[in-house]
């Protein structure tokens, strides 16, 4: 596993390279939070790099034993797809943190979690900190059902 942590590490820091130095030719206040992100991308880059580094020096050499399939479960992802096409237009006609609350509810029983005295705090203020972070810091509108 360490030699995929190895590709993704260093695929990671080019990525995150190569953005930085494509939204240098963008006027700095348009380009700050992308900037911010491609730095954010190369510091994981190059921690999950050394990571792999260390874990691969430190591991014993073995053969690599062959991993078991995990089963996809198609019927969970036909119906999360379902619950986004929903999203979308409820989002259109009723607003973002009501879609938004509803979608975290039913992705996360779709997934198997059913801890209600957590899942519904958790959707609440998801749904209403992400609101609050798009209108108040990225300054994008769009109605939202009580707010």
């Amino acid at each position: 596993m360490e030699k995929k942590d190895l590709g993704l590490g260093i695929g990671a820091t080019l990525l995150g390279i190569a953005t930085m130095i494509y939204f240098f030719n963008i006027p700095p206040k348009s380009a700050f939070f992308p900037k911010m992100i491609s730095g954010a991308i190369i510091i994981l880059g190059i921690v999950i790099t050394f990571n792999a580094v260390r874990a691969m020096k430190a591991a014993p050499e073995k053969p690599e034993q062959p991993v078991p399939k995990k089963e996809i479960a198609y019927d969970r992802v036909g119906l999360i797809a379902a619950y986004l096409f929903i999203y979308y237009f409820a989002f259109q006609y009723i607003g973002y943190t009501i879609p938004t609350f509803l979608l975290i509810m039913a992705t996360s029983v779709t997934l198997g979690y059913r801890k209600w005295k957590v899942l519904i705090p958790a959707a609440v203020f998801v749904s209403i900190g992400l609101y609050l972070a798009f209108t108040q810091v990225f300054n994008i509108r769009f109605m939202g059902m009580f707010f």
